[in-house]
């Protein structure tokens, strides 16, 4: 009995070693993030989405261009025009943030950057200073549209404001420098007027947004940008076979995993790299009683120290009920796809690719495998 036992643990401890010499030792490695990247998403910041922040690091570097310019076209409020209206009053307000809200850090950075950038001038700034019982009218703006070659607002003349008790309790004595920026033009939006109230707790100048209101980038200074998922998903279930695509529809975005890496028993390594797309992102096309899509797959891979590439491709062509597609696209569904593929010792770039054949456009992602000796 004892016996036995042995030597199945002599077994299994042979199969464990078994497993770890065809096992690889390897890193993956994200897509660099090289200067000029970082400062575009630095620079865009606050009107970045996360599903589109996370594309943007997923992608070949030499991709991230033609990602910048789908960036602004898909904010152009009228694309009929040379200009970028969204780009030029986002960039103006940055500079006059910029300029406006120093307070040893970079004003567009701050706080009352951050909210000026996003909304725009408020249309009434209130402040309280250290010891004063009545605040005062510094700043009163009239909303309207917004001329993109703007200045700073100049110094306002200071005046005395009547405050209703909801705003600010009367005859009361500050102790910390405290301003309130009061917002009329987006009633709708958060249901009345907004208040923000920023408070400079260390008497720098640099006042700290103390409101708790989920100022969102992309609602309030792009109304005509919502999230890409949803707007996807109510064209899929509104639009009428007569009715030509949209101008811009939201990117095509999927998942890419890569499974475990192998080494034979002829020491050759192999990867599994799966894509998932899912329904809601795929572009249609409509045809008799449903709709048509048209995907390319291809998985590359280039070995840095051999010099040498691998490439699969792979055509999905299909035709979708109306039915099925809108049970896909409710329940989450995609469309999955895997590949083995060949790797080398030392660096190997795995390049995941889909292309959109009815919109003509392609997202590439990228991963990085080092397989050490």
């Amino acid at each position: 009995m004892k016996k036995s036992c042995f030597l199945g643990v002599l077994l299994v401890f042979f199969v464990i070693l078994l497993h770890s010499a065809c096992a690889s030792s390897h890193k993956i490695l994200k897509p660099p993030i090289d200067s000029y990247s970082q400062k575009f998403l630095d620079f865009i910041r606050y009107i970045i989405t996360p599903q589109e922040e996370r594309i943007f690091r997923e992608m070949p570097p030499k991709d991230r261009a033609e990602f910048i310019m789908d960036f602004w076209a898909r904010r152009d409020s009228d694309p009929s025009t040379l200009e970028n209206e969204f780009r030029s009053v986002y960039c103006t307000r940055l500079a006059v943030a910029d300029k406006a809200f120093r307070a040893g850090t970079t004003g567009w950075m701050t706080d009352k950057g951050r909210i000026y950038i996003l909304l725009g001038p408020p249309t009434d700034v209130i402040k309280k200073t250290v010891g004063d019982k009545s605040p005062e009218l510094l700043y009163h703006h009239s909303p309207g549209k917004e001329n993109v070659s703007e200045n700073p607002p100049p110094k306002p003349r200071r005046r005395q404001w009547q405050l209703s008790k909801n705003l600010w309790k009367e005859g009361s004595s500050t102790q910390i420098p405290t301003e309130i920026w009061i917002y009329d033009q987006y009633s709708d939006y958060f249901g009345k007027p907004l208040r923000l109230t920023f408070v400079d707790y260390e008497g720098t100048g640099n006042f700290k947004l103390t409101t708790d209101a989920e100022v969102k980038s992309f609602y309030i200074i792009s109304s005509f940008q919502s999230d890409p998922n949803i707007a996807k998903y109510q064209w899929i279930r509104e639009i009428e076979g007569s009715e030509p695509l949209p101008s811009f529809l939201p990117f095509l975005d999927y998942s890419k995993s890569l499974g475990n890496i192998q080494k034979n028993e002829e020491g050759a390594y192999t990867a599994q790299c799966s894509f998932d797309i899912p329904y809601l992102a795929i572009i249609y096309q409509k045809k008799d009683e449903g709709w048509d899509y048209d995907l390319e797959l291809s998985i590359e891979v280039k070995s840095v120290a051999k010099k040498s590439s691998y490439r699969e491709n792979r055509v999905i062509r299909k035709h979708i009920s109306s039915e099925n597609l809108n049970k896909n696209i409710s329940e989450m569904h995609s469309v999955m796809e895997t590949f083995v593929v060949p790797l080398n010792i030392g660096k190997n770039e795995i390049y995941f690719s889909v292309r959109d054949n009815i919109r003509k456009k392609r997202l590439r992602k990228l991963d990085i495998v080092e397989i050490e000796k």
